[in-house]
């Protein structure tokens, strides 16, 4: 790893890296870590390019328990998503899914032994994880329903409807999502993405995060057992991992932030003395984010509701206008698509309509009375 790499990671971590070190946030192996985004760094041209496959990447952090909900708790799998980050957003936002889809299904393991055999593929890394919970997380607060049906027949429930956009999707993978009956409860559930009645559509161009394997889904007729039924009430299953998945977003968020205040550091000399206040306003930011993830990722589920949109808002928006004053002090160079720049910056722009998007969050907070 060069230094810079190192320094950016130190930066990035700060006083987490430390607590890491020292086994504080439990047994995550640091030099592991290291060697991980260090095979991260060296191949994130390739992976921008979808020419390098990341599944290699979620296997090792799996060796690492990033994915073991029992083994890792939040406030590690969030210093190390955002570790990640600093080197790939592709990277750390399938790693945050795969994370997501293992603590649904750990959420609900007693339930039944499929569901316990589930979590366990997928948190080893043995299974993708697919998150097609971005509609359940807009139905429960109120915008609008999800259009995936479940219709019950004996011993379980016929499944239809379309998933609009989820990634690590391939043909191996465990899909979580929630579907509505007829009357009137909404169901979590988890089946394989090789069951018949799923359509796993082409994958269209993305601006960046090509490797993150996302796309559309289809559902017709989709037989479900009840056994791989994960609750049958979304809010409260809801409520109880919705902590960790806005502390785990805003991770990546900072983590890609970090490194473009970083190499955007370097630049403010001549005529990048001008962007100086610009560069100085967005780090103080960043350090109250950054201070803050970490805060609320130790205790997620005491913190308030507010708190946590107010992280991931700061999230979708700290990390473009990172990215951008980086692209801009690297002038010519930072326009070459090749270009780390160029690359976090085009990564960075999905940030703000990745569910839920940064309009949700701002209707959220209004209707929490919060000004943001």
């Amino acid at each position: 790893m060069s230094d810079s790499a190192t320094d950016t990671i130190t930066h990035d971590l700060g006083a987490s890296r430390a607590r890491l070190a020292a086994g504080e946030f439990g047994s995550v192996d640091v030099a592991g870590l290291v060697a991980v985004i260090d095979s991260v760094a060296a191949r994130a041209s390739a992976l921008d390019r979808n020419e390098a496959d990341l599944r290699q990447d979620i296997a090792a952090l799996a060796d690492l328990g990033l994915f073991d909900v029992d083994r890792t708790p939040v406030s590690a799998a969030a210093a190390v998503i955002e570790a990640v980050a600093t080197e790939s957003l592709a990277v750390a936002f399938a790693a945050w899914a795969q994370r997501m889809t293992a603590a649904y299904l750990r959420h609900s393991a007693d339930r039944s032994d499929a569901a316990a055999r589930t979590y366990r593929a997928v948190a080893d890394g043995g299974r993708p994880g697919v998150t097609g919970m971005a509609a359940a997380q807009r139905q429960v607060v109120g915008l609008g329903n999800v259009p995936i049906s479940a219709t019950k027949l004996d011993g379980g429930y016929r499944i239809d409807g379309p998933i609009a956009w989820a990634s690590n999707v391939y043909p191996d993978s465990t899909i979580v999502l929630a579907a509505n009956t007829e009357d009137g409860r909404s169901l979590v559930v988890t089946f394989d993405a090789s069951a018949p009645g799923v359509e796993i559509r082409n994958a269209p161009d993305l601006l960046a995060l090509n490797a993150t394997a996302s796309t559309m889904i289809g559902l017709d007729g989709v037989i479900v057992p009840d056994e791989q039924v994960l609750g049958e009430d979304l809010a409260d299953f809801l409520s109880g991992v919705r902590p960790q998945f806005l502390v785990l977003q805003a991770a990546f968020c900072s983590g890609v932030a970090a490194r473009s205040l970083t190499e955007a550091e370097g630049r403010l000399e001549g005529l990048g003395a001008f962007y100086s206040d610009e560069h100085a306003d967005l780090a103080a930011r960043h350090a109250h984010m950054h201070s803050e993830l970490h805060r609320l990722g130790a205790a997620p589920h005491e913190a308030s509701l507010k708190d946590l949109l107010l992280l991931r808002l700061d999230g979708a928006e700290i990390a473009p206008a990172a990215t951008r004053l980086e692209a801009v002090l690297c002038g010519g160079m930072g326009y070459a698509q090749a270009a780390p720049a160029n690359r976090r910056m085009r990564e960075a722009a999905f940030l703000p309509v990745q569910s839920p998007s940064q309009s949700q969050l701002r209707w959220e907070l209004d209707r929490l009375g919060v000004a943001p």
